[in-house]
């Protein structure tokens, strides 16, 4: 940002102590690790289930560093000059949520959801692992909104010599006392621990009838509660812009 960059209000995280206000403020990192441990774990088996050829899975597994490398530099480019009233990363992170909870729950339904407008079966299975490759693309895309911004929000509210201590609930930093937990360490348990359940004995068929859609459900509701406790949580202060 310029030298003579303008802003209004100040920086502000709900909670009466540093522990919780650091929780708050890093919350948003356990839907994101809900929503990657999703993908990690469970859709390569879905789109072998699909018809997917193991010859093209490398295909599909580009698109996680290819959207890393392209969209953390542009959402962080835009956002830092972001004149939203809300602050320059929540609008992001919401989008992002958003857009991770439609692609979720795409992914977990595409053979319903293809089989509303396509009836022959083979073009049906075609069609199927065409848009959830697709899907899984988007997803990766949205994700990184997301996750770009909620690691920008956390240097944006702290001060420089919390800085450090905030990165380390984010993840792991070995110069941090193990004390502190660690968000994306959270998330990954949580999500590992749910994939060992049987979630269709413990819950019928309610958020759907496969393992696959509940985890995927599951996942899309942990972001956007994880999500939005951060956005809550989190009081920005304004870019106006340069003098």
């Amino acid at each position: 940002m310029a030298n003579g960059a303008q802003w209004t209000g100040q920086p502000r995280i709900m909670g009466s102590s540093e522990s919780v206000q650091m929780a708050l403020l890093t919350a948003s990192m356990v839907g994101l690790q809900f929503c990657w441990g999703t993908e990690m774990t469970y859709a390569t088996p879905y789109l072998l289930s699909l018809g997917l050829s193991k010859s093209k899975l490398s295909l599909v597994w580009i698109a996680g560093p290819l959207s890393g490398l392209i969209m953390q530099p542009v959402v962080g480019m835009i956002s830092d000059r972001s004149k939203s009233k809300y602050g320059r990363r929540r609008p992001f992170m919401v989008a992002g949520t958003v857009a991770v909870f439609v692609c979720l729950l795409v992914l977990g339904w595409t053979k319903e959801l293809v089989g509303w407008f396509v009836e022959d079966r083979e073009l049906r299975r075609e069609f199927a692992i065409a848009v959830a490759v697709a899907d899984i693309y988007v997803l990766d895309f949205v994700i990184n909104i997301a996750q770009s911004t909620c690691r920008a929000l956390v240097v944006d509210t702290l001060p420089v010599e919390k800085q450090q201590l905030g990165s380390a609930w984010c993840t792991y930093n070995p110069d941090i006392s193990r004390a502190e937990r660690r968000m994306t360490g959270i998330g990954h348990m949580l999500m590992y621990a749910l994939g060992a359940l049987d979630l269709h004995s413990l819950t019928g068929n309610f958020l759907g009838d496969t393992q696959f859609k509940k985890v995927c459900a599951i996942a899309a509701m942990a972001m956007v509660i994880a999500q939005g406790m951060s956005c809550w949580a989190v009081t920005e202060r304004v870019y106006l812009g340069d003098s």
